[in-house]
C-alpha cells in the first residue's frame, strides 16, 4: 500500500525527464570532447607531460560518466518501467555521477587557477580560487557519502540543501574570479605595436570569457532548476 501512495504522487517530469535529457546532452558533449582529445594529441604532441597527462584524467573520468549516464537511463527507463516508485532512491550510477562530475570540474577550474597565477603573477587570486575550487570538492564527496546512504530522494534534497547550496556558489564564484583575472591579465598584456599580436590577445580574451562565464551561468542555471525542483 505504501509503494502504491509512493507511486501515486511521483512526477516523473521532476526526475526521469530532466535526467533523460542531460544524459543525451551529456553523450553528445562526450563525443565533442572526445574529438577535441584526438586534435589535441595530434597537433600538440610537443607539450609538457603534465599537461597531456590532465586531459588524459578528464577524458578517462567523462568515459566512467557516460558509462553511469547510460546504466542509469537503462535503469530508469527499462529497469523501474511501471514501478516509478523505486527511483525515490536513485540508482548507484546516479550516485557516482556527483563525484565524477565533481572531479572533472576541479581538474579543469585547477587549471586555470594556475593559467591565473602564471598570468598575472598575482599569489592572491589564485590561492583563494584554489580554496573555493577544493570547498565545493570536498561538499561533493560529503554529498556522495550521504547520496548512497539515503532512502528518500526529496528528504535528502531538503536535508542537503545547505551543502548543494555551497557547492554551487563556490564553483560558480571560481569561475567568475578565474574568467575576470585570467581576462585582466590578458588586457594588461594587449599593448603591442605589431597587430597580430593584438588580434591574437583579443581572441584569447573573448575565448576566455566565453568558456568562464558560460560554465558559470550554466552553473547557476542548475542551481535555480534545482531549488524550483526541490521545493
Amino acid at each position: 500500500m505504501n509503494s502504491f501512495k509512493r507511486a501515486s504522487i511521483f512526477d516523473p517530469r521532476l526526475v526521469i525527464g530532466p535526467i533523460q535529457v542531460c544524459g543525451l546532452l551529456s553523450a553528445a558533449l562526450f563525443g565533442c570532447l572526445a574529438c577535441q582529445s584526438y586534435l589535441y594529441f595530434a597537433r600538440f604532441r610537443n607539450d609538457h607531460l603534465a599537461l597531456k597527462a590532465t586531459v588524459s584524467a578528464v577524458i578517462l573520468i567523462q568515459l566512467g560518466h557516460l558509462v553511469c549516464v547510460i546504466s542509469m537511463l537503462w535503469t530508469m527507463t527499462v529497469s523501474t518501467y511501471g514501478d516509478p516508485s523505486q527511483l525515490t532512491v536513485l540508482p548507484l550510477a546516479a550516485d557516482l555521477l556527483v563525484p565524477l562530475s565533481g572531479m572533472t570540474v576541479f581538474i579543469v577550474q585547477s587549471f586555470y587557477v594556475f593559467r591565473l597565477w602564471r598570468l598575472t603573477g598575482n599569489v592572491f587570486l589564485p590561492i583563494l580560487c584554489q580554496i573555493l575550487s577544493v570547498i565545493a570538492q570536498i561538499s561533493t564527496f560529503l554529498l556522495t557519502g550521504r547520496a548512497i546512504s539515503m532512502t528518500d530522494l526529496t528528504d535528502f534534497g531538503n536535508s542537503q540543501m545547505p551543502l548543494i547550496e555551497l557547492s554551487f556558489v563556490a564553483r560558480a564564484v571560481c569561475d567568475l574570479i578565474t574568467t575576470a583575472g585570467i581576462a585582466w591579465g590578458l588586457k594588461m598584456k594587449r599593448d603591442s605595436k605589431i597587430k597580430d599580436t593584438v588580434t591574437m590577445v583579443d581572441r584569447l580574451i573573448l575565448w576566455t570569457i566565453e568558456t568562464g562565464l558560460v560554465t558559470r551561468y550554466l552553473t547557476l542555471l542548475s542551481l535555480t532548476r534545482f531549488f524550483i525542483t526541490i521545493r
